[in-house]
């Protein structure tokens, strides 16, 4: 059988999936790391994924029949590439997004939102069960948590004598999502860990471009997938992976300043619009993602319009009634 043609949508939601595994197996979850790659080699130039066959029914054609301008070969009307001067607190256009890609791919967006859903509900038990196991297998000890900070976010993370309680160090910085959406908004990608949920966020800020915003943060995180290595990059490599977002000493110095609070700040780490809690770059938009995304807190108001589609989401599942 041929291989499938990915579209750009199935490409950029695999790179997310494979900076995501990568991240698990830096924890030594490699079992699980391999299990949830879906049946993705991502090793490959072009990935390719595994999909169940779907039973056809043949029907009869009406009269006239239709087809779309993509399946006879005309160019698509929208190329991205766009940056869009907006305020920051607007960044995430996901939505219109999705429209456009339910458009240019030949299966529909239930079957992207189901996988998506898979690998991001599998990912997110595997790292809360490690979590948990870390603190209650005699990972309460200070070098044993530090050990842990070392594997996800690099030797840059402070001397084991600089923080006092290496526990809360930690468990702050590492998320705790709420449920794996329809919605499939980045945020949820990386909102397992703290650091990697905020650089999204910077990234994707007055970035109106689906494609564009996708890959470069994708880009980002193969090059710098931890804090650790975010600091010792140069500015000049930085720039050639982020260059098509625009804006880039205000992106740049926003990675450098919430990177360096990340890893140097030495109690627990939290994000606001407080003087004590504000970061450079870091609004309305990426607080209010910081606090749904990786403290689960559903009860906010945020003014995103993507973020409200994503709160009122999960309170709807909250209100469902349990089926016995």
């Amino acid at each position: 059988m041929p291989t499938e043609v990915l579209t750009e949508y199935e490409r950029q939601r695999l790179a997310h999936v494979a900076r995501n595994r990568e991240y698990m197996a830096r924890l030594g979850v490699t079992t699980m790391a391999a299990k949830i790659g879906l049946g993705v080699d991502t090793t490959a130039t072009n990935a390719t994924m595994t999909r169940p066959k779907k039973i056809k029914i043949k029907k009869e054609p009406s009269e006239p029949t239709r087809r779309s301008s993509r399946v006879v070969g005309i160019k698509a009307e929208f190329t991205g590439d766009e940056i869009d001067e907006i305020d920051e607190d607007d960044a995430d256009d996901d939505a219109r997004g999705a429209t456009k890609r339910k458009r240019s791919s030949v299966y529909s967006d239930d079957d992207h939102v189901a996988a998506s859903r898979e690998w991001l509900a599998e990912a997110r038990e595997t790292l809360l069960k490690l979590r948990s196991e870390s603190s209650s297998s005699g990972g309460a000890k200070s070098d044993s948590w530090r050990d842990d900070a070392v594997k996800r976010w690099g030797e840059h993370v402070p001397k084991l004598d600089a923080v006092k309680d290496w526990e809360e160090w930690v468990k702050s910085r590492v998320g705790s999502p709420p449920p794996a959406s329809d919605l499939c908004l980045l945020q949820e990608y990386y909102a397992h860990d703290g650091w990697m949920l905020l650089m999204a966020c910077v990234l994707m800020s007055r970035v109106s471009s689906w494609e564009t915003k996708h890959r470069c943060i994708s880009g980002f995180f193969e090059a710098y997938p931890t804090p650790s290595a975010a600091l010792d990059a140069r500015a000049e490599d930085v720039f050639e992976i982020i260059k098509s977002l625009g804006l880039f000493p205000g992106r740049m110095r926003s990675i450098v300043e919430v990177t360096t609070k990340f890893l140097t700040y030495p109690g627990a780490f939290t994000v606001g619009l407080e003087p004590e809690h504000k970061l450079y770059g870091i609004g309305e938009f990426g607080n209010d993602s910081f606090h749904i995304f990786a403290r689960n807190d559903i009860s906010r108001t945020p003014g995103d319009k993507n973020l409200q589609s994503f709160v009122a989401w999960q309170r709807r599942r909250q209100q469902k009634p349990c089926v016995a």
